[in-house]
């Protein structure tokens, strides 16, 4: 990601070891999942924003899956709010919401869920994604799950990776139950390019995959086995709980305004092709964003649609079901740090709906 042209530039934040996450930042409150509850709110419109700089963490630059900051920051809805915001990269970026070098933050739900637990001084304010897509491909002539005994095989780029437990009950229940056959998982990095460079040149026979990994799969006549959507929470957005309570108008300015720049991206609708299209890749374009490839895609999911909801949907069903199918042990989920997103919703006229059923793209 480049520096935009208007309210937003990216920055890069240094990275904070675990260990400092979860003892240096650590929280009294214990297993509340949560921090001490947010600020009064006053009725109709928020107050005047406290803080009118806001720095947004995400964990890796993507032209599609973080745009609605870049949206909302050229559609002048933060601007409408006496916003400015600035998207940095961090590679910890629950980290740096704790620490104070980021205010809000996008990271995967697992992750939020077990630095919550233990102790970090943050609220899951909003979702980010409200699906995942699992996709998996084989070696070529591989059709069933027998025929992977005695291979290596990736789930997930790093040990300890909550989506590992996903990736293989999604795979069990398409049929292609891992625990009846003796395979090597082995952990080549956390891209996927590395995935599929292990995949190409034979040292694995499966892997999950995403878009842009599907060219090299193809030319190298994998058999693609599994394309499945599910409504399982993705990402979330996170703030520090001290910085919440102390900029109460900041934050729900900020959401109603993210939620805008989502909704301007999905119109019509989640599933139906985004009517917007052109004019928000005219704004990653004016980003440095190379869209040449997507300008030529003619689908409902050229711009990510059918991973996110534009309501920013978040509640205890998405947070108990990340638990369950991610193997965590379960902690309560504390629905006060919702306030603020239910109150952006409310002023847009709008419900904390879950995601509807999509047919895979």
């Amino acid at each position: 990601m480049r520096n935009s042209k208007r309210n937003i530039t990216l920055g890069v934040a240094a990275a904070v070891s675990v260990f400092a996450l979860l003892t240096g930042c650590a929280a009294t409150s214990g297993d509340d999942g949560g921090g001490g509850g947010p600020a009064a709110l006053p009725d109709g419109e928020p107050g005047a924003a406290e803080d009118t700089e806001i720095v947004v963490a995400i964990p890796f630059p993507d032209i599609t899956m973080y745009s609605m900051y870049i949206l909302a920051s050229e559609l002048g809805y933060y601007e409408d709010e006496g916003l400015t915001v600035e998207v940095i990269t961090a590679d910890n970026v629950t980290a740096a919401v704790a620490s104070g070098s980021a205010d809000i933050g996008v990271e995967s739900t697992g992750t939020v869920i077990e630095a919550i637990r233990g102790g970090v001084e943050v609220d899951l304010v909003a979702g980010h994604y409200c699906r995942q897509n699992f996709d998996f491909a084989t070696q070529e002539g591989i059709t069933a799950v027998d025929q992977l005994d005695g291979t290596a095989v990736v789930l997930a780029g790093t040990p300890g990776d909550p989506a590992e437990f996903q990736r293989k009950l999604v795979l069990k229940e398409e049929g292609w139950d891992l625990d009846t056959v003796d395979v090597e998982v082995v952990y080549p990095g956390p891209g996927s390019e590395s995935w599929t460079e292990f995949f190409v040149n034979d040292k694995i026979t499966l892997q999950p995959f995403y878009g842009d990994d599907l060219p090299a799969l193809e030319a190298h006549n994998a058999n693609i086995i599994v394309e499945s959507l599910r409504n399982w929470a993705n990402d979330v957005q996170v703030a520090g709980s001290a910085w919440a309570q102390e900029n109460p108008n900041t934050l729900v300015r900020f959401l109603r305004a993210t939620i805008m720049a989502t909704d301007f991206m999905l119109a019509p609708e989640a599933g139906a092709v985004p009517e917007n299209k052109d004019e928000v890749l005219d704004i990653y374009e004016a980003n440095d964003f190379d869209v040449a490839a997507l300008r030529e895609l003619d689908s409902p999911w050229v711009l990510d649609g059918h991973l996110a909801c534009p309501n920013l949907y978040f509640d205890a069903e998405a947070w108990d079901t990340t638990i369950e199918t991610q193997s965590l042990e379960p902690i309560e989920f504390d629905d006060a740090q919702l306030a603020y997103l239910l109150k952006a919703q409310e002023l847009l006229g709008i419900t904390n709906e879950g995601p509807s059923t999509l047919t895979y793209p």
